[in-house]
């Protein structure tokens, strides 16, 4: 069954916009002097945190982000408020995230950027340990001189090269060999990028979590619509990151399961198909859950966030998007 565009469904409205504003904006352009300072940066920590770095001191400063505008006296609700949530979704598609940076074109909405080349090389390693089992005399000679070609443009046409020269095979042989590798190890880097840029479903899991929680607990909210439509999206907000990851395992378990050179233009193919649904699984959700990361549990109109949960359950409803390929 057809899914509908992504780019197009069910369009998400940030809460606490002011009519006609849009969202999110080009840049990060704090109006807070010191949220300002040029030697301020975001980075994403190793438990996915966000890291306020000083750059040039020795300023490291963990935030989570449920209460880092408290930490950096920044008001509820506000403009650098909303700015400030976007960061988490922001460190999905780049390094750092400073102060008068572009937001990524992926967060306003774009398609995703090429794969980046330390995704090409860590996909060319999986590739050379996967295929050497059964790679024939040629295909073997063209994997060692592989390993030994340092990474960059061109690695492929210079491993050929060495090949060549050293090992005595054909031209036309070898130049096969290395096509082929080489539209496999892209097809595979497009997945581990379509991977790495995935939407903060961690961070929304959390949002949704703590909003539900307020929302039970309150005697003036527990017995409302609201309150019950977030119970009953709560167990399943994880499926879109669970899916997420199952895709993830299941196109590099397709490679460890072994195959030879011959088979590079299959298991392109087959990537690519897992490539496509990762890319698509990410429009789907990114804005949704970089929405979600701008709800204060408290602050937040009611009628916003039920908004949000309806989003929610609309993208729920495309059963087909998380089933396995």
């Amino acid at each position: 069954m057809l899914r509908p565009d992504p780019f197009t469904f069910d369009p998400v409205r940030f809460p606490g916009l002011a009519p006609g504003e849009e969202w999110p904006p080009e840049a990060f352009d704090f109006s807070a002097p010191w949220l300002r300072h040029r030697e301020l940066a975001f980075e994403r920590g190793e438990s996915g945190e966000v890291v306020l770095v000083r750059r040039y001191d020795e300023l490291r400063l963990v935030l989570a982000i449920e209460t880092a505008h408290s930490a950096l006296d920044v008001p509820p609700n506000s403009r650098d408020f909303r700015l400030l949530r976007l960061v988490p979704s922001a460190l999905r598609l780049v390094e750092t995230v400073a102060p008068g940076d572009p937001v990524p074109p992926s967060l306003r909405g774009l398609p995703p950027p090429p794969p980046e080349e330390h995704h090409i090389y860590a996909a060319t390693t999986s590739l050379v340990a996967a295929l050497e089992r059964g790679s024939g005399a040629a295909g073997g000679a063209f994997l060692d001189a592989l390993r030994r070609t340092p990474p960059g443009v061109g690695m492929f046409e210079a491993a050929a090269a060495q090949c060549i020269r050293q090992s005595g095979f054909g031209l036309e042989r070898i130049a096969n060999l290395a096509r082929g590798l080489q539209r496999l190890a892209h097809a595979h880097a497009e997945v581990l990028a379509a991977d790495a840029a995935r939407p903060d479903y961690v961070g929304m899991e959390r949002m949704v979590a703590a909003t539900t929680r307020v929302m039970v607990h309150d005697a003036g909210w527990s017995r409302d619509l609201l309150a019950h439509g977030l119970r009953q999206i709560a167990p399943l907000i994880s499926q879109p990151r669970e899916a997420t990851e199952a895709l993830r395992e299941a196109a590099g378990a397709m490679l460890e399961a072994g195959g030879t050179l011959g088979d590079a233009a299959r298991l392109a193919y087959a990537q690519g198909a897992y490539r496509d649904r990762l890319i698509e699984m990410g429009i789907f959700w990114r804005r949704l859950a970089a929405a979600w990361a701008s709800v204060h549990p408290k602050l937040t109109d009611r009628r916003e966030i039920d908004v949000l949960c309806r989003n929610v359950v609309r993208r729920l409803s495309l059963k087909g998007l998380y089933e396995p390929i």
